[in-house]
C-alpha cells in the first residue's frame, strides 16, 4: 500500500518529483508512514524510511518494465527499454537503503557520512576544473603520462620565468596535483 501511495504521488507530478515535495506530502496527507519512527525522528531517520521505500518500489516496478531515477533532487519514473536485458540490478546506494540496520546509525555517524559525502563532492568539483585547465575531458582516456605531458606543456607556456601569468601557473600546477592524486 505504501509502494502505491509513493508511486501514484510521483506519477501525479508528471512522473519527476523531489524529496522535499514527497516528504511535504507524506508528512500531511500520510502521516503515518513515519510512525514508526516514534515520536520525534530525525530528518536521517525520515529520507532514509523515504529512501528505503524508493528503493524498494523500484525493485517492484521492474515486472512493469519500469524503474526510478532515485536523487533528492529528481526522483523519476522512467520506461525501460524493452531490449534491456537486465532490469534488476544493485548499486551501494540501494544496498545501503534497502539495509534496514542503517536506519538506526548514530548522529557521529551520520556526521561522518556526510563530511565523507562533501570531501567526494567537492573532489569531483576539483577534478572538473583541474580537467577545464588541463582542457581535457572527462571522456578523454586519462593517465599519468598524459597528465604529466600535458602538465609540461602548459608549465612551460605559462611560468613566470619564461613570461607566462605566476597566478596561471599556479593554478595549472594545483590542477596536476588533482589529477595525479586520481591515480596513485
Amino acid at each position: 500500500m505504501t509502494l502505491t501511495i509513493l508511486f501514484n504521488f510521483i506519477l501525479r507530478k508528471n512522473s519527476e518529483t523531489t524529496e522535499y515535495k514527497l516528504m511535504q506530502f507524506l508528512q500531511s496527507e500520510h502521516p503515518d508512514f513515519f510512525e514508526a519512527l516514534g515520536d520525534s525522528p530525525s530528518l536521517y531517520q525520515k529520507h532514509f524510511i523515504l529512501f528505503n521505500a524508493l528503493y524498494r518500489l523500484r525493485n517492484k516496478l521492474i515486472e512493469q518494465r519500469k524503474s526510478i531515477i532515485i536523487e533528492p533532487t529528481k526522483i523519476r519514473v522512467i520506461d525501460v527499454d524493452s531490449n534491456t536485458s537486465e532490469l534488476s540490478y544493485s548499486d551501494n546506494l540501494s544496498e545501503f537503503y534497502l539495509a534496514r540496520e542503517n536506519l538506526n546509525l548514530s548522529e557521529k555517524e551520520v556526521a561522518e557520512m556526510l563530511s565523507l559525502f562533501w570531501q567526494k563532492y567537492l573532489a569531483i568539483d576539483q577534478k572538473a576544473e583541474a580537467l577545464r585547465c588541463f582542457d581535457l575531458t572527462d571522456s578523454t582516456r586519462i593517465n599519468k603520462r598524459i597528465i604529466k605531458k600535458r602538465y609540461a606543456k602548459l608549465a612551460k607556456l605559462h611560468h613566470p620565468d619564461h613570461g607566462g601569468d605566476s597566478d596561471e601557473f599556479i593554478k595549472i600546477k594545483k590542477s596536476a596535483e588533482v589529477l595525479l592524486s586520481l591515480f596513485d
